[in-house]
C-alpha cells in the first residue's frame, strides 16, 4: 500500500502547500516525481554572449542541478526497502533545501564514507536497478552518489548531506542562497545581485570596482554595498577608505 512516491512542497515543517501521492510502476514514478520536483524549483536563463556561442540557445539555471535531482530520485526508488510498507517513499521540498528519504538505510557494516568516499556499491534490489539500468535511467551501478556530488561541485554548490538511520536512507541537498534567483527573493536590486555575481567570481569587489560596474555614483555604491553588509551577505574588511573592501560573509569565516 505505501510502495508509492509521495512529495510534499513545506513552507515550515508544520506548512504543507502542496501534497502529491504518486502510484504505478517506478518507471511512472519516476517520470511524474520529477515532473512535480522540477515544478517547484526556480529557474532563470543565462542569455550572455557564451551561452548562446555553446549551445546557440539560452542556458537554463536551476536552483539545484537538474542531474543531481534525478540521480537522487533514482536512489531513493531504486534502493528502497519494498519490504517495509509502513512508509512511502518521500521528496520534502522546503524554501532553501530539498530531503529525499526512502525506508532503505544501509545494511550493517557499509557507512555513508564508504558509499561516498569509496564508491562503494550496494544494491538491495538488484533486478530493480538492473532494469534501470537496462532502461538508460542510471549509468552504471553504484554510480549515483558519485554524480549527485561532482554535480553540486561543478555548480558551485554546497554537497548534499547524507544520513543513514534505523528509519531509512536521507539524502538532503541545500539551494545556494547566493544564487541570483534567491537573492531576487530577498528584494535585493539587480546592481547588489550583480555586486554578489562579481564576488563569487573574483573573491572581493572594490567600491570603485563596484562603479564601474553598474554605473553608478560614489554614493549609490556606499549605500548598496553597505545594504549588502547589513543583510548579512558581505563583510567589509580594510582598514582605510583606499583599500577597503568587500567579501561573501561566509567565506570570510
Amino acid at each position: 500500500m505505501n510502495c508509492i512516491l509521495r512529495i510534499g512542497r513545506f513552507k515550515r515543517a508544520d506548512i504543507i502547500i502542496g501534497d502529491h501521492e504518486i502510484g504505478g510502476n517506478l518507471f511512472q514514478q519516476f517520470e511524474e516525481g520529477e515532473r512535480i520536483i522540477k515544478q517547484y524549483l526556480g529557474v532563470r536563463y543565462d542569455i550572455s554572449e557564451e551561452a548562446m556561442r555553446e549551445s546557440f540557445q539560452r542556458r537554463e539555471i536551476w536552483d539545484y542541478p537538474l542531474l543531481a535531482i534525478r540521480e537522487a530520485l533514482l536512489n531513493a526508488l531504486i534502493h528502497r526497502d519494498y519490504f517495509n510498507n509502513t512508509i512511502q517513499t518521500q521528496v520534502k521540498i522546503f524554501d532553501d533545501h530539498i530531503r529525499f528519504h526512502n525506508p532503505g538505510h544501509l545494511p550493517e557494516g557499509v557507512t555513508v564514507e564508504m558509499i561516498i568516499q569509496e564508491h562503494y556499491s550496494f544494491h538491495r534490489n538488484p533486478k530493480v536497478a538492473d532494469i534501470f539500468y537496462r532502461a538508460g535511467l542510471v549509468e552504471r551501478y553504484g554510480s549515483g552518489v558519485e554524480r549527485i556530488i561532482t554535480a553540486f561541485r561543478d555548480a558551485g554548490m554546497p554537497v548534499p548531506a547524507f544520513a543513514s538511520t534505523s528509519l531509512g536512507f536521507t539524502l538532503t541537498m541545500r539551494m545556494d542562497t547566493l544564487s541570483a534567483s534567491y537573492l531576487q527573493k530577498m528584494e535585493l536590486s539587480e546592481r547588489q545581485i550583480l555586486a554578489v555575481e562579481r564576488i563569487k567570481a573574483e573573491g572581493s569587489i572594490t567600491s570603485g570596482v563596484y562603479q564601474s560596474l553598474t554605473g553608478v555614483s560614489a554614493p549609490t555604491a556606499f549605500r548598496d554595498l553597505k545594504g549588502l553588509v547589513d543583510r548579512g551577505i558581505l563583510e567589509q574588511v580594510g582598514t582605510s577608505r583606499r583599500n577597503t573592501r568587500y567579501i561573501l560573509r561566509e567565506r570570510a569565516r
